[in-house]
């Protein structure tokens, strides 16, 4: 896993190409990496002959770039990789059967950090790469998604999405409306395209993960006492004023048909459509959708912040990233290690992510390409980015507790806000209940 010795001048060269081919936003992807590290940075051609078993949810690992990444290793170490698929409902049981010893684990693992692999008590069963010379090279939003315990726990090698609210800018200029800056704007522009007989928002209610109430969350839980009392038990959603704003938020987007008459059946599937028919004008969303899943124009969408009852001034929430776990108890660990440095060396990342839409997880990430609605609101996005800290670190945490705000929104549900809240603070402490941390 060592790194190869660069000197300092070649490293200041480096830098100095860099800064030149441009390291930060970027409207097309830079094929120069190929100029910038014509050979490996790092030491990884230590073992041949292996086959390494990598676990992860189906379908995550037929992303594109992990293909390419995964066919290079193949090709430039003579290694072989098995790929193993698991439906995502029974991953869990799976892999949790792994670490108790009931079926063979594998090398390598793909899957979110954070809370997300409390139960599979990661300090005994994954490898540190603390120290691992990589890690100075992982962007800031990328470290935050790796640290576990104080410690670096896995490789983040993902797409790295904004998700605020995007829009159809076509709609705004017809209409001669401004992006708003407020709550209360915000909903002033949802009552004036109403008026002229536009949908204002598509919510996919029956994708229930897909209301993403942890855009707003996470500006709550930066407050370090809020996300302890959440994880200690000392509050509940019940007691943040914060949550009761959030949650009245749905609901008066549903009172005042902002969502339209059939957002209870609206899913993940009408989501293209939706957005390409003109009859809505607005999405919760990340930008990379328009690039990966969209059919459409995408050059007809800008992006926004998410206006969703808090912040005042909206939130823009930065990537959950998939990242590489190693088995440290791995019959083949030394070469699942060395499969970690071919995916950390700029060498290989680079070739990987070329043309993808994404922000850099790596800072001498080159050849993926910021999407233009980004780049256009990169500086409304730098004062109002909050990195997604509830998904990742409020024990607990799910999105199908959204469930509770979906009948707190149906008109004559007789609920009040804090019936919802308290009914989400139940199915929560029942999950960490079940799933204690060890």
């Amino acid at each position: 896993m060592g790194k190869k010795a660069v000197s300092a001048g070649a490293l200041l060269l480096l830098s100095v190409f860099l800064m030149a081919a441009g390291c930060g936003s970027r409207e097309q992807s830079d094929s120069s990496y190929q100029t910038a590290f014509p050979e490996p940075v790092y030491d990884w051609g230590k073992s041949t002959g292996e086959t390494l078993v990598i676990w992860g949810i189906y379908p995550e690992m037929e992303r594109s770039y992990i293909v390419k990444a995964f066919e290079r290793y193949r090709s430039l170490t003579g290694n072989e990789l098995e790929v193993v698929q698991i439906p995502k409902e029974e991953f869990e049981e799976k892999l949790f059967g792994a670490v108790e010893g009931e079926t063979e684990r594998p090398d390598i693992l793909l899957s979110y950090g954070g809370t997300n692999i409390d139960i599979y008590d990661p300090d005994e069963n994954f490898y540190d790469f603390t120290e691992a010379g990589w890690v100075e090279d992982l962007t800031d939003t990328a470290i935050n998604q790796a640290v576990y315990n104080g410690k670096i726990i896995g490789l983040p090698h993902w797409e790295a999405s904004v998700s605020g609210t995007i829009y159809n800018k076509e709609i705004f200029r017809k209409y001669h409306l401004e992006v708003p800056r407020t709550q209360e704007e915000f909903l002033q522009t949802c009552e004036t395209l109403k008026n002229y007989g536009v949908i204002p928002l598509y919510m996919p209610g029956k994708e229930i993960s897909m209301l993403l109430y942890q855009f707003p969350l996470d500006s709550v839980v930066e407050d370090i006492s809020v996300l302890e009392g959440l994880n200690d038990g000392s509050l509940g959603y019940a007691d943040i004023p914060q949550m009761e704003q959030i949650v009245m938020w749905y609901r008066i987007m549903a009172e005042k048909e902002y969502l339209g008459d059939n957002y209870m059946e609206d899913d993940w599937n009408g989501m293209n459509e939706a957005m390409e028919s003109g009859r809505y004008a607005m999405m919760l969303c990340w930008d990379t959708w328009l690039y990966t899943d969209f059919e459409g124009d995408a050059s007809r969408f800008g992006l926004m912040p998410a206006f969703m009852g808090v912040p005042e001034e909206g939130t823009f929430e930065g990537p959950n990233l998939g990242m590489f776990l190693v088995n440290k108890n791995s019959e083949r660990l030394d070469a699942a290690l060395n499969f970690i440095t071919f995916l950390a060396d700029p060498y290989n990342y680079n070739a990987a992510f070329e043309g993808i839409y994404t922000a850099p997880v790596f800072k001498n990430q080159i050849a993926s390409i910021s999407t233009p609605q980004y780049l256009e609101a990169e500086s409304v996005i730098e004062r109002h980015f909050h990195d997604s800290i509830a998904w990742l670190r409020i024990r607990g945490f799910s999105q199908m507790d959204a469930s509770c705000i979906l009948e707190f929104m149906e008109s004559g549900s007789g609920m009040t806000a804090q019936d919802c809240l308290r009914n989400m603070d139940r199915l929560r402490a029942e999950r960490m209940q079940e799933n204690p941390v060890r």
